[in-house]
């Protein structure tokens, strides 16, 4: 996990400081005793804010229980300033210290470590690999700043040469540098005179991390390898809602559980880790899991999991808590609020875990004969109804990139003869109160001003009004259009998979027989009767002539490539039952990459629709309290686009939901499917989206970090998912009449939502992002959804 110290943009009012006495210490030599007394402790790890005072050459310790932030420590007890005027100038002061080159003051943060031999680092008995025989472990300091802090290559020598002279000697310590621009800073620095390490070489072996926050009581199951699950889910029967389980890399057919602990390392991103924050369930990667099995006896036992932020725990129970009953719309699994009053209860091993589903409702899908198959470019999102999210949401993309004047109709004949949107708002989340300040557009401003080379935008006091906002809003968008670009394509609408499957008898009898086994709760029968389904869909039941005919058609609309044919296509699934809260559907249906002529795209079809009925999609649902008769599948066509680096971005920082500045960046050579899948390791990183900055998190299975170069791309990437996120989760503007009956439904509020609702509260949601890159450096995006969080 990255340390990174919070700057004054979240600091705290002197009302709300610990009512204790100040042990901050000034120009004191450090030792470990000392750094104990007044340190805190931020993502596990023992740490002490430091502020240099340059112009009274001394150093400050603050007591982390007394100032949790640095500029208020400065503003309020070195400068004499109220808190009040410290808000009122906020943006100023932290530029005065980050960022002027001729600043007064050096803020950064020591952190405790522990060598553990082996290249390995941690904190304590939770981080870390165990220690060699024969030798001690070694603490030793790391020095850093903040994330967005600019400073020089000379003046992080300074800082780091300061520190070490007041330190004890006996303490090893190395700087971190907390961006990749500290880290080309330093490169012109002897590593003798300035020692370093990255931040995912200090990391990189940590045992214990949190991926998904939450807290679960049920069974641990433990498995070393794949093999191990698959012979476990034949012969004991499946997994369920009391069970947590461990294994290093947990498949994408996982059922819906109580909790995950991964036992390697993996990334936030992956489909298994993404449905666990969708459905609101503990996860975390717990490396030591076997010793701690073994010292705790933990094998096969009932335990109490909780993860959060900063702290992993996982505690055996004396016996089994009594099976719960859950309100409708809580977690399926049960939590430790519901399980307390419980745990001295005895029930037996495998009492039922069944629970009242929370009630899902789906728009009602168009299924009307005549929607055709159209060019993605033609939908906007309230197509979502006949074409599913993803291609709605790709069609929508091709709308927000189109220039000011060109004419994009829209999907179908409700919109037909509507112009371009020109009310598009990209920056709407920057317009999100973050107190103290009412909003931040000014940092997008900075932003897009360096981005983009310009000489300056103006003094933006006020974008609500006016012409300045006016033009902050169309900056965005040209950044927005220069960064990326939206895939080509076809969309098959519901109406067309509604018409092939009720042309077949058979797959109605199935479909009827498969809906009567669910509402008699017949487990035994469900799976083979989707299992049947999906026979006949994919093998079975004819395809119509209209239906062959208008998917043939739809291939043969496809832009062609280099060769003047359609060549390799992709075949993805977009479905009206994904992304929706209390369900995740990461992985659940199938995308077919590697399609060749007329033959292959008919049996790719086949199985995307197919995908629907697959056992594990239907549990899920009927868990979810989806309903059976509004679910359906479109498909998206489209033609293989090569790529040097393929990844997915989230506009949050998954692991730690109260950042709202950073967004997270995976890739791996080729396409996305590298990232989610689990297969390898990617490559991670944290982009900073209002004052700038990225850092790299982890190198995943690569020998060595990209290029400067590439990461600087990865930038703008990242800024141009937050400016998409204004739009995508935000409200804006239709030009459907129907779509403010709709609107609350794509947000993906509750579906009980009123019509009233305010949906400009869901800004702040964000987004799951698939996107391609090029040789050339050029961008685009072949998913925007949003991203699963409860």
């Amino acid at each position: 996990m990255t340390l990174t110290m919070t700057t004054a943009q979240d600091h705290t009012t002197a009302g709300d400081r610990p009512a204790v006495g100040d042990r901050t210490t000034i120009g004191a030599h450090l030792a470990l005793p000392l750094f104990h007394t007044l340190c805190g402790t931020l993502a596990g790890h023992p740490y002490l804010k430091v502020v240099v005072d340059r112009a009274e050459n001394t150093w400050h310790l603050l007591d982390a229980a007394v100032h949790p932030f640095h500029v208020d420590y400065i503003a309020t007890r070195v400068l004499g300033m109220e808190l009040a005027e410290l808000d009122a100038c906020l943006d100023a002061f932290n530029a005065s210290v980050y960022a002027d080159p001729e600043r007064r003051f050096l803020l950064g943060v020591l952190s405790l470590h522990t060598d553990m031999g082996a290249g390995t680092a941690g904190a304590g008995p939770n981080a870390g690999s165990p220690v060699p025989a024969g030798r001690r472990a070694r603490p030793f300091l790391v020095l850093e700043t903040t994330e967005a802090d600019t400073m020089s290559g000379p003046m992080l020598e300074e800082f780091y040469t300061f520190v070490r002279h007041r330190l004890d000697s006996r303490l090893p310590l190395l700087l971190k540098p907390a961006n990749h621009g500290q880290e080309h800073a330093l490169a012109a620095i002897s590593d003798v005179r300035v020692p370093r390490i990255l931040s995912h070489q200090l990391f990189g072996s940590r045992t214990r991390t949190p991926l998904n926050p939450g807290e679960a009581v049920g069974r641990l199951r433990h498995f070393r390898t794949a093999r191990e699950y698959e012979e476990y889910a034949a012969g004991a029967g499946p997994l369920g809602g009391s069970d947590i389980v461990a294994m290093p890399c947990l498949p994408d057919d996982v059922p819906r559980v109580a909790g995950f602990i991964n036992t390697a390392p993996t990334t936030p991103l992956s489909h298994t880790n993404v449905l666990a924050s969708g459905w609101g369930i503990p996860n975390a990667i717990i490396r030591d899991l076997d010793q701690l099995i073994e010292a705790e006896e933990l094998a096969d036992a009932w335990v109490r999991y909780e993860v959060r932020d900063d702290d992993i725990t996982l505690v055996r129970l004396p016996q089994a808590p009594a099976p719960l009953l859950q309100a409708p719309g809580s977690a399926l699994s049960p939590t430790l609020a519901q399980t307390s009053a419980a745990l001295t209860q005895a029930s037996a091993p495998g009492a039922s875990d069944r629970r009242p589903a929370p009630r899902i409702r789906l728009e009602p899908p168009l299924l009307h004969a005549d929607i055709p198959a159209l060019p993605l470019h033609q939908l906007r999102r309230t197509d979502r109804n006949r074409y599913g999210t993803k291609a709605a949401n790709l069609g929508e993309l091709h709308h927000v990139l189109a220039a000011g004047g060109e004419h994009i109709p829209a999907g179908g004949p409700d919109h037909a003869g509507q112009g371009p949107d020109h009310t598009i708002d990209l920056t709407a989340y920057y317009g999100r109160p973050r107190p103290p300040r009412a909003d931040l557009y000014a940092h997008l401003t900075a932003r897009l001003t360096a981005r983009l080379g310009l000489s300056g935008l103006p003094a933006l006091p006020d974008l609500s009004e006016g012409a300045e906002g006016v033009q902050l809003r169309a900056t965005a968008r040209d950044f927005v259009r220069a960064t990326v670009t939206a895939p080509d394509g076809m969309a098959l609408p519901f109406a067309l998979q509604h018409r092939f499957l009720t042309s077949s008898p058979a797959i109605q009898q199935g479909i009827s027989d498969l809906k009567a086994a669910l509402e008699r709760e017949t487990v035994d029968t469900i799976d083979p009767l989707c299992r049947r389904l999906q026979h006949l869909i994919q093998h079975a039941a004819p395809m119509p002539d209209d239906v062959a005919g208008a998917l043939t058609a739809a291939a043969h609309a496809l832009p062609s490539g280099a060769s003047g044919t359609p060549g390799r296509l992709v075949v993805r699934s977009s479905s009206n039952a994904e992304d929706l809260p209390g369900f995740s559907a990461a992985g659940v249906y199938d995308s077919v990459t590697a399609v060749h002529g007329a033959d292959e795209l008919l049996a790719a079809v086949r199985r995307v629709w197919a995908s629907l009925l697959s056992p594990r999609s239907v549990r899920l649902r009927h868990q979810a309290g989806i309903s059976a008769d509004d679910t359906y599948m479109g498909v998206i066509i489209q033609r293989y686009q090569p790529a040097d680096l393929g990844g997915v971005l989230v506009t949050c920082n998954p692991t730690r939901r109260a950042d709202f500045r950073n967004v997270y960046l995976n890739c791996s050579s080729g396409s996305p499917e590298n990232v989610v899948d689990g297969t390898a390791l990617p490559l991670q990183y944290l982009y900073n989206t209002v004052e700038g900055g990225g850092r790299t998190v982890a190198l995943g299975s690569s020998a060595e970090d990209l290029p400067a170069a590439t990461r600087e791309r990865l930038a703008d990437l990242a800024l141009t998912g937050r400016l998409l996120q204004s739009h995508f989760s935000g409200t804006t503007p239709t030009d459907n009449p129907d779509a403010d009956r709709n609107m609350g439904l794509y947000l993906n509020a509750d579906v009980d939502v009123d019509a009233d609702v305010d949906v400009d509260a869901d800004v702040d949601r964000p987004l799951d992002i698939e996107w391609l890159m090029t040789d050339q450096g050029d961008f685009t995006l072949v998913q925007i959804r949003p991203y699963a969080v409860r």
